[in-house]
């Protein structure tokens, strides 16, 4: 395994993009997304493991034993520990062909592994007004600046968690990313953020408040983000989800977006 610097990104774009679904691919590419990646050959890779934030990826081929041992070993002596001491429970990992999962129990040694079903979404057109969706009492924000400055605002912590969830710090999200927001009086209901914003896409992460659920707000939110992102030179957004969540698909479903594909990815737990 060799780390493969970010000048030379561009060696694993047919790789990368070969599971282009996952936008965070041309995030990486782009370097809006800080990643590291590992290669088997410095000159000709063939296969890969990437890793940012809390999202792993294994794509390409998938039959270098040596270089699924390196990432045995990088799992067992570096990923592990440290995600133990920062209090994580578990991260997801993304792959781009079937013939990984013959080695995902190898590659991940002892852990407990869930084998999950997810959904991927896009829509590249307005269909409808967020303003009809709109419940009474309740007012649509930009998460900017502005909004920050409210501390007052109850959520605002969480709100900033999930801005720094795909992003380094509030900083960056507010320089690269967008979103709105849903406020009732002095409550912050729910968000709708980008993710992954590269080559005129970007992806949705959004969230309601569990006391304001099945009111239309998170139609509401994803049609206001749909808006600005359509006016804001975004052509495509896209929306993953597990497929045992009705309640996402739907509201994805609500909102003009067509279903694109299936697809799995694993979930590692670090604890039982």
């Amino acid at each position: 395994m060799t780390a493969l610097h970010p000048d030379s990104y561009e060696l694993v774009r047919p790789i990368l993009l070969g599971m282009d679904f996952h936008l965070i691919g041309r995030s990486i590419l782009t370097q809006q997304t800080p990643a590291q990646i590992f290669v088997d050959n410095m000159e000709h890779p063939k296969t890969l493991f990437a890793q940012a934030g809390h999202r792993y990826i294994l794509a390409g081929d998938p039959e270098i034993d040596s270089f699924n041992l390196g990432i045995r070993k990088l799992f067992a002596n570096v990923i592990f520990p440290r995600a133990l001491a920062e209090g994580q429970e578990g991260f997801a990992i993304y792959y781009d062909s079937a013939a990984w999962e013959e080695k995902m129990q190898a590659i991940l040694m002892d852990k407990e592994i869930i084998h999950a079903d997810r959904e991927y979404y896009a829509c590249k057109t307005l269909k409808y007004k967020w303003q009809d969706f709109m419940p009474a009492g309740f007012q649509l924000q930009m998460v900017d600046a502005d909004l920050l400055a409210n501390t007052d605002l109850k959520h605002l912590d969480t709100l900033k968690e999930e801005m720094t969830s795909e992003r380094p710090s509030v900083e960056d999200f507010l320089a690269k990313s967008f979103g709105v927001c849903i406020i009732h009086e002095n409550e912050i209901a729910g968000w709708c953020l980008s993710e992954y914003n590269a080559d005129r896409r970007c992806e949705i992460g959004i969230e309601t408040i569990s006391e304001f659920r099945q009111r239309g707000i998170a139609t509401a939110l994803t049609l206001a983000f749909l808006e600005h992102a359509f006016s804001h030179g975004i052509s495509e957004v896209g929306w993953h989800c597990f497929k045992r969540n009705e309640s996402s698909a739907k509201t994805a479903r609500k909102a003009g977006f067509d279903k694109v594909c299936d697809y799995k990815s694993y979930i590692c737990l670090l604890k039982p």
